[in-house]
């Protein structure tokens, strides 16, 4: 296996952002009408379907507008980075997403914010053609299926596709809130004005209290009440510029506080990374990320994470997990890990904002969600491997393992640990 080849491109006029605007618009629609999106992968459509059916048992609906960023830059930002076989392409954006949920009464949460919306899209390498016995669904039906029997024709509903049709694949996205510019001087205006109405009644309350002890006569009051006027616009300023640059300071340093959530991490995690490439050359930072934000979106938007393939977990899952309906991604870090006898184990902590379902209410909370995942490293990652298509190796038959232990066919367990990534534990 070659390592990862990386590319930087910035561009506002290119194929990738061409697939990047029908992405957000697909999964915009999705919250709207249900109507999953086309670009969308396995993994990243099953999670999707997870929050949705969450929501539901829960007696909610979440809905998501994804409009055009208010700062109008429709710029995109794209990092590449392949194998031998795929290429992934990390494509970044700004948009103004605003995002309600209601329950069976009334509207409970509302909110709009300037965010960055990336996606990870999988594509075919240029030269590389994936094997037939890629596992993959097929888009018109949904059955688990192979590449090569999409390509000839689904043993299903017989349809069959070309290799553009089912690629490129969305195999994550994030979403994230941008860092507002707290130094703005529009607010400016209204912390001065804010001050000196303040000092303004102040006087007036003087001036009023003055008249009616008979200390002051009506010239004298008229002179100084000009004279107050003037001095509470002035002191207005000067307070209210104060006010608003303590303000924008105590914001600006929050912010980049939350965002730098996980930073004392890094080392541990470079490090652990190195040691997955030395041992399995397909294996990156970027793909790590991926796949365990998608873990985490599994676990948490499941109805019961305790069905999921995926989850070894011998603990029940917290609570506070449970509440949790939607998640924001700012940043992650290993813990700790040890690689014994061909299996690694590795605690991950997740840095995420999240939207909490609680007596009714919604909470917005800013947590550390810690992950335990074990998987077996006896052969090369597969980059493009879905739990919701895989191959029996015992009869070579395919089926959709999101809440299957055993092959349907020949009744044998199936290795998931020798193909993915599962998680032994959560917690909050």
């Amino acid at each position: 296996m070659e390592n990862f080849e990386m590319n930087m491109n910035l561009s506002n006029d290119s194929e990738m952002k061409k697939h990047y605007l029908r992405f957000t618009e697909q999964l915009s629609d999705w919250y709207s009408n249900e109507k999953t999106p086309e670009l969308a992968g396995q993994d990243t459509g099953f999670a999707l379907k997870l929050q949705k059916e969450k929501l539901q048992s829960m007696g909610l609906d979440v809905q998501k507008q994804i409009n055009k960023s208010k700062e109008g830059d429709d710029a995109v930002s794209s990092l590449s980075y392949s194998d031998n076989v795929f290429e992934n392409t990390n494509i970044s954006g700004d948009k103004l997403i605003t995002t309600s949920i209601s329950d069976s009464q009334k509207e409970i949460y509302s909110r709009s914010a300037e965010c960055g919306l990336s996606i990870v899209m999988q594509n075919p390498k240029q030269g590389g053609i994936p094997s037939p016995d890629t596992a993959m669904c097929c888009p018109h039906c949904g059955a688990p299926s192979t590449l090569g029997k999409l390509e000839s024709g689904c043993d299903y509903c017989d349809t069959k596709f070309l290799m553009d049709e089912l690629y490129p694949k969305v195999m994550n996205f994030f979403v994230y809130e941008k860092i507002k510019d707290y130094y703005d001087q529009k607010p400016m205006k209204k912390y001065i004005l804010s001050f000196s109405l303040f000092f303004l009644v102040v006087c007036i309350g003087q001036m009023i209290f003055n008249a009616a002890s008979g200390k002051i006569d009506f010239l004298r009051l008229l002179f100084e009440g000009v004279g107050y006027l003037f001095g509470s616009v002035f002191a207005g300023v000067i307070f209210g510029v104060g006010a608003w640059f303590i303000a924008g300071t105590f914001g600006t340093v929050k912010s980049f506080g939350k965002s730098a959530r996980g930073v004392g991490k890094a080392g541990k995690s470079l490090v652990f990374c190195y040691k997955m490439q030395k041992i399995d050359p397909t294996f990156s930072t970027e793909y790590f990320r991926d796949k365990s934000v998608s873990l985490l979106k599994l676990m948490i938007y499941s109805k019961n994470p305790q069905e999921l393939t995926v989850c070894k977990c011998d603990k029940p899952i917290p609570d506070k997990i449970r509440e949790i309906v939607d998640v924001t991604y700012y940043n992650s870090g290993v813990d700790r890990y040890s690689i014994n006898n061909g299996v690694c184990d590795v605690s991950v902590t997740f840095y995420t904002d999240d939207l909490h379902y609680h007596d009714g209410r919604i909470y917005n909370k800013s947590d550390k969600i810690r992950m335990s995942l074990r998987k077996v490293i006896k052969k090369p990652t597969d980059l493009g491997f879905s739990v919701m298509a895989v191959t029996c190796p015992s009869c070579g038959a395919s089926f959709d393992a999101e809440k299957v232990k055993n092959c349907p066919y020949c009744g044998n367990p199936y290795p998931i640990e020798e193909n993915d990534w599962v998680v032994t534990d959560i917690e909050i």
